[in-house]
């Protein structure tokens, strides 16, 4: 849309736009399976099967990393739905600030109980799950 020199919307040329869409509908259409809603932007396992083992113990609690569709933040974590009885509840509410540890983590925000939106730009998905994983091993350690 393009606003005339008054500041109003020219009808005439949405209209040809939205028939000339509406004809087309199915070309524009996105792909509803094309993405899995779990984890955008990947196949959920992706990074379990490019590990030689799976990830077990407190590492298990975090499952994999995904692209975030959340604004300001560029990964999500997946979080294990029992994480609070593998690694107790007051663990899991502490999950943000201890992944926050990683380096190139600049801030966190959930989505649920089980999706962790970290904003950590130039971080590889791979790397950041692996570290995010070593992070809550060495904090149940420290602990």
């Amino acid at each position: 849309m393009t606003p005339n020199r008054e500041g109003r919307i020219d009808t005439a040329a949405l209209r040809v736009l939205t028939h000339r869409l509406a004809d087309n509908a199915a070309t524009y259409a996105p792909d509803t399976h094309a993405e899995p809603a779990a984890l955008p932007g990947r196949t959920p396992g992706e990074a379990l099967a490019r590990t030689p083992r799976p990830p077990v113990g407190p590492r298990a609690v975090i499952m994999d990393c995904g692209i975030s569709r959340q604004s300001g933040y560029t990964h999500v974590l997946w979080i294990a739905g029992n994480a609070d009885q593998m690694v107790g509840t007051a663990v899991v509410q502490r999950l943000g600030a201890i992944v926050s540890r990683v380096v190139g983590v600049e801030a966190y925000s959930w989505e649920g109980d089980d999706r962790l939106h970290l904003r950590a730009p130039g971080l590889p998905w791979d790397g950041l799950l692996h570290d995010a994983q070593d992070a809550l091993a060495d904090f149940l350690a420290a602990s």
